[in-house]
């Protein structure tokens, strides 16, 4: 039977409940935002920039942990949702189980292949002759690690509990950021350090998860040896659904190694170096936008599982209002005070300077970006995995790599920096249309209001 945390994803007041799950989910991501940004200054400060750089040239690696996590976070947590909202709490358990045979199946591979390729690895991220050592070091430790970098939080949250959802990320990620300082500064162990603090966290959470699935009693379902089998229908319908975070993920990617290799084209190594600080800050200030994305996906999946189509698209409508408004609120606040921002991760006057016009022309994307990732997530919620993955697959292929080589060809490294908020007006229209088709098949307006 469904607990109360779960029967008010179906009877709580709509702007009420979006508020809080995103504003747990934004709480949990802005301190692993803290410690990204942290973990940049720490290396700049601590080390250099090229130790900095050498972090940044590893992003893609993570971006690919990450794609398996939230694949299977994604894709689990849909299933669980409308598991539970039909009351079926034996099936929401048996997907529980065959996330966790997917994702330490994939993570195992991934380490393997990782540790044993890391120095031809680094040179195909873009790494140059002087970050190349950096990266190697930092890499080699993060691969080892990637048994840990578990991705449950979505189910946890798809269960209706935000509270330990939110504790997963912020204690692992608030030991990471005490360990980086610690084995950085403290002991000077360089970018090795900053690696081990980084696994370290991660291993925090991996623990977290398997006391809550395994030794938790507040669940609405419980997990039996029985269900740790592969069930092929299962884990299809979960790796489908999760499919558009694992291509979202993998072509994030995909462009942070074409780019990379671009500004060492075109730029050097001062180009990276600034990449490095101003991707740090371009990502972690979309981190409210992400949460309300996964604060509005397990109430769009409960109330599907309902069949209660007024609450649906009221959160949908909801979320874009806010993804959109947040997104306009920063873009206007990293037009007027870019160097103030860049100076908080970095002291060097020359990276300030050429930094300024990268984070203008990044922070265009803000609003529309709200959009995409909206229409997306709700999507993916609705089980419409195919669209959700033709609107991102198609935004990669077709539109973001096209515009960013053009963009690189024509106005070097300005048009590599505009890229991203060209590609994402463009992909406003199909947003827009697969959200339009999603209602044409509820048969719900986007403007209805629910309860």
């Amino acid at each position: 039977m469904a607990t109360a945390s779960i029967e008010k994803l179906g009877t709580a007041p709509i702007g009420k409940l979006l508020l809080a799950m995103s504003s747990q989910t934004t709480i949990s991501l802005l301190v692993y935002t803290i410690y990204s940004i942290t973990n940049t200054y720490v290396l700049s400060i601590g080390i250099n920039g090229l130790a900095a750089a050498g972090a940044a040239i590893i992003a893609p690696v993570l971006l690919a942990l990450g794609a398996v996590s939230t694949t299977v976070g994604a894709g689990g947590a849909s299933v669980v949702s409308r598991a539970l909202g039909a009351h079926q709490p034996d099936r929401a358990a048996r997907v529980v189980a065959n996330t966790f045979i997917i994702f330490w199946a994939a993570a195992l591979i991934i380490s393997v292949i990782g540790t044993l390729a890391i120095e031809p690895i680094v040179y195909l991220l873009g790494a140059t002759e002087s970050i190349a050592p950096y990266a190697i070091d930092y890499g080699r430790i993060i691969f080892l690690g990637a048994i840990t970098s578990t991705g449950y939080s979505a189910i946890i949250r798809a269960d209706g509990n935000t509270g330990f959802s939110t504790a997963i990320w912020i204690i692992p990620v608030s030991l990471t950021i005490g360990f980086c300082w610690l084995l950085v500064i403290v002991f000077p162990l360089g970018v090795t350090g900053a690696a081990i603090a980084t696994v370290l966290g991660q291993a925090a959470s991996a623990g977290m998860s398997i006391y809550f699935f395994f030794f938790r009693k507040q669940r609405s379902y419980h997990l039996r040896l029985s269900y740790f089998k592969p069930d092929w229908a299962i884990m299809r319908e979960i790796l489908l659904i999760g499919s558009p975070s694992l291509i979202k993920n993998l072509s994030a990617s995909i462009m942070a190694i074409v780019t990379n290799n671009l500004l060492r084209t075109l730029g050097g190594t001062s180009a990276l170096s600034v990449f490095a600080i101003v991707g740090s800050l371009y990502s972690g200030l979309m981190t409210p936008q992400t949460g309300i994305i996964q604060g509005m996906q397990p109430i769009v999946g409960y109330n599907l599982g309902q069949r209660n189509l007024q609450r649906v698209w009221q959160t949908i409508k909801l979320s874009l209002r806010a993804a959109v408004g947040y997104g306009l609120l920063i873009s206007s606040l990293c037009l007027i005070i870019p160097g103030g921002l860049i100076s908080l991760l970095s002291n060097d006057q020359a990276l300030i300077a050429e930094g300024q016009t990268a984070l203008r022309l990044l922070a265009l994307a803000y609003p529309l970006t709200g959009i995409s990732l909206v229409s997306a997530a709700a999507l993916q919620a609705a089980g419409w995995a195919k669209q959700a993955l033709l609107l991102l697959v198609g935004s990669i292929i077709g539109i973001k790599l096209p515009i960013l080589l053009l963009g690189s060809q024509l106005f070097g490294l300005n048009g590599i920096w505009a890229a991203e908020a060209i590609s994402e007006l463009l992909l406003c229209g199909a947003a827009f249309w697969l959200l339009n088709k999603l209602r044409q098949q509820t048969h719900q307006p986007l403007g209805s209001e629910g309860n």
